[in-house]
């Protein structure tokens, strides 16, 4: 009766399984609407992901000014470290992809290999532009303090097994405190818990998200792993307020889970109209996108559905 039952059953388990792992590839290429007629009025939060990096140079202080001139409401940068061990805005851990020196000579080797005085010379802006081949690093204190305050602030701290991380939660706190109510308007992410833990552990007050890894760059388990990890260790400190998952791992159900643990749902990096439209119907709370235009009219829109 048993091996009968397993043989019979086994072709369910293994559709289950099937649609579990495909669920949000379902969702966003079969069920889901691009129709806005439910979301007259809906409220969402628009991250401007590295600064309004569809528009201007990533991580630079001209994608961070756009953002603010369109009035989103946070500002997602990430933070590295320079050979003398001071705290840069940069995304990559190499300089080769966007960096060049004055004569348009393509940067290589790792930001952490260069000083700051170094890092300074490098042109982080013609890439994108020519016109933008002013741009330079800045440091995290120059991001905040041409900031100041005006929108939320999102640093991903990114992951770095180098001798010069290891107090690097510390030097973040100090800044974060430097900046005046820093702990209201400036928020940690990792997708690391380490960094997290090291956070809180020196000032409980600083709010933290957790990134949480893809099913397209990880084993089939490892989204539900990494989101009950993350949720658990939220639970127990009542530490993290939202987790920002990357979108394609999101379906109606997994956001209204993360809803039912007590968590905001802010999923990126979402970058056109219709894919927007897509994760508000699957009811998440806010959209990180390198074109945050595209969402202030989108929720001019939904404001004029009223």
């Amino acid at each position: 009766m048993t091996k009968k039952f397993l043989l019979y059953s086994a072709p369910f388990f293994f559709l289950f399984a099937a649609l579990s792992l495909f669920e949000p590839w379902l969702y966003r290429n079969v069920f889901s609407s691009t129709s806005i007629d439910r979301l007259g009025g809906k409220e969402f939060q628009i991250i401007a992901h590295k600064g309004a990096s569809g528009l201007a140079p990533e991580n630079t202080m001209a994608a961070f000014g756009k953002a603010l001139e369109l009035g989103v409401d946070q500002i997602e940068l990430d933070v590295r470290h320079t050979l003398d061990e001071e705290i840069v805005v940069f995304h990559d851990q190499t300089l080769d992809r966007i960096a060049k020196d004055t004569l348009g000579n393509r940067i290589t080797g790792d930001i952490h290999d260069y000083t700051l005085a170094e890092v300074k010379q490098f042109d982080v802006g013609s890439h994108f532009d020519s016109k933008f081949a002013d741009q330079r690093i800045p440091t995290l204190k120059e991001a905040l303090d041409s900031i100041n305050g005006r929108c939320k602030v999102l640093i991903e701290i990114k992951h770095m097994d180098h001798p010069h991380y290891h107090d690097f939660a510390e030097k973040l706190v100090e800044i974060v405190m430097a900046e005046e109510n820093g702990e209201d308007w400036i928020i940690l992410q990792s997708y690391e818990p380490k960094y997290l833990d090291e956070v809180h552990d020196l000032d409980s007050l600083i709010q933290t998200k957790a990134l949480i890894i893809g099913e397209d760059s990880a084993p089939l388990v490892a989204f539900y792993i990494e989101t009950r990890m993350h949720m658990g260790r939220a639970k127990e400190g009542n530490r993290m307020r939202a987790i920002n998952p990357d979108w394609e791992t999101l379906s109606p159900r997994r956001v209204f889970q993360m809803h039912a643990q007590g968590f905001e749902v802010h999923a990126y990096p979402v970058n056109t109209r219709d894919d927007m439209i897509k994760m508000l119907n699957a009811g998440v709370d806010g959209i990180i996108t390198d074109f945050p235009d595209v969402a202030i009219d989108l929720r001019t829109e939904l404001s004029n559905l009223e």
